[in-house]
């Protein structure tokens, strides 16, 4: 991977460049240095065509007519007209160092001058030869005058060593440019791949333009990292909660098929009492299977989101009153020892009835299986800002410690204070979690070991 990114930046890079050389050559090889246009101005056209306009005059002197004047004024050239003897005899807005007499060395100097643009030409007027002189604008028209080996100019002109030069100068770049930018990328291509293989070690972000990707990678390193962790605590959760619930459906067939036997051997003569022990046990243990199957069942439906809420305005009250009073009247719990307050006899809410009732029972029952017999639970409800309800139930049992309470509403955890190890699916206050975030309220539990357990509802 670092291979390839390093030759897919190098080849952009010179790519690149190569692209840019190419299009400025066939721009400027097509339009400003074509032909050579750029540097090589020829008016002798002008220059030629000017002489038209000289004349001599009836008394024998030199004459311009009037449109030559119009062309000189609008083109802002001057002029100058010099006899055999290089003698003015005619200017027309001259520069004001042009001399009336010349000598030749003083018409080439002017003529190589860089302070003023020169073109000549001459013209034969009756045997007699004049040379005019074009004085045009030096910031429009510049002439500059090289002198140079030829030689050393051949030499100098290699253009392959040159194109060769500029290419190995290109890679050069290319490849510092390459190593500087993918540097970085590798080190974030790295992490990816380490996330992807499951090592979540991190490293100190560099300083520089993906400082800021490289802190989310190692912030996302975190939480996979916490993920994963959690991912197998959940696992062996579950793994112990399949052996456990697997022992919990085992036990109660068990006893099924036992006392099935028994009833249907022929050999053994039952008295009627006998016979409806060992009914009511079968009885029993069946509706223990049933009310496991029926928490799974519930359980997934809770979590998928399929449950549809059949709700209703119930005095909430009057529905817990009912479930402590069921409790009660189970002779697993006719001690127990519940106290109920609320703020008021009628406090009406919409919910549905029998999933808020199954979650206040598992909360419940959940105080008694993970305490002694003499635990206390208080059950308290007051209406809040209006349509809040809030609901506490509050045991003062042995409490949970920081890690159990971090599980104490998940799926397939048992807990470690349970009194019956046996019995349970470990789903109870999972399902009740998941019945009050449903109907849209909120659930929570504080507890420190010793001190018992509150869990806090607000609907």
């Amino acid at each position: 991977m670092r291979l390839k990114l390093m030759l897919h930046y190098s080849f952009s890079f010179i790519g690149a460049c190569l692209a840019i050389f190419i299009i400025n050559i066939a721009f400027m090889g097509s339009s400003i240095y074509k032909e050579g246009a750029l540097y090589n101005y020829h008016p002798e056209e002008i220059i030629s065509s000017f002489r038209d306009y000289i004349s001599l005059n009836e008394a024998g002197g030199i004459e311009i007519s009037p449109s030559g004047i119009e062309f000189l004024e609008e083109s802002n050239i001057g002029l100058q007209i010099l006899n055999d003897n290089n003698s003015e005899v005619f200017q027309k807005n001259k520069p004001k160092k042009a001399p009336s007499q010349y000598s030749n060395v003083d018409l080439i100097n002017v003529y190589d001058s860089d302070e003023e643009t020169l073109f000549l030409d001459e013209k034969e007027i009756n045997g007699q030869i004049y040379t005019y002189l074009l004085f045009f604008n030096p910031e429009k028209i510049k002439r500059v005058s090289y002198t140079y080996d030829a030689e050393l100019i051949d030499k100098a002109h290699k253009f392959p060593i040159l194109i060769i030069l500029n290419l190995i100068l290109i890679t050069i770049i290319g490849f510092l440019y390459t190593l500087k930018i993918t540097k970085p990328i590798n080190s974030i291509v790295d992490k990816i791949m380490n996330l992807a293989q499951g090592n979540y070690s991190k490293d100190k972000s560099s300083k520089g333009i993906y400082f800021k990707v490289e802190e989310c990678i190692n912030d996302l390193s975190d939480r996979l990292e916490e993920n994963e962790k959690e991912r197998e605590k959940l696992e062996e959760l579950k793994e112990e909660w399949i052996s456990n619930i697997s022992h919990d459906i085992k036990t109660p067939l068990t006893s099924i098929i036992g006392n099935a036997e028994i009833m249907s051997d022929t050999e053994y003569e039952l008295m009627d009492e006998v016979r409806e022990k060992y009914c009511l046990k079968i009885i029993s243990k069946g509706e223990y299977i049933k009310t496991l199957v029926e928490e799974l069942n519930l359980s997934t439906r809770l979590k998928s989101n399929t449950i549809v809420l059949n709700k209703k305005n119930v005095n909430i009250v009057s529905l817990i009153r009912h479930v402590v009073i069921d409790i009660i009247n189970d002779e697993k719990y006719n001690e127990s020892n519940i106290n109920f307050t609320y703020s008021s006899e009628e406090i009406i809410t919409e919910v549905d009835e029998q999933l808020i009732k199954r979650a206040f029972i598992n909360i419940i029952i959940n105080a008694f299986v993970h305490n002694d017999t003499q635990v206390k639970v208080n059950i308290n409800i007051q209406q809040i800002y209006g349509e809040k309800i809030s609901i506490s139930i509050e045991d003062n049992g042995k409490g949970v410690s920081e890690e159990e309470l971090n599980h104490i509403f998940k799926r397939y955890y048992r807990g470690t204070n349970t009194r019956n190890k046996t019995e349970g699916s470990g789903l109870g206050m999972a399902i009740a979690h998941d019945i009050v975030k449903v109907h849209g309220g909120q659930i929570e539990a504080v507890s420190q070991a010793g001190e018992g357990l509150k869990v806090s509802i607000l609907l």
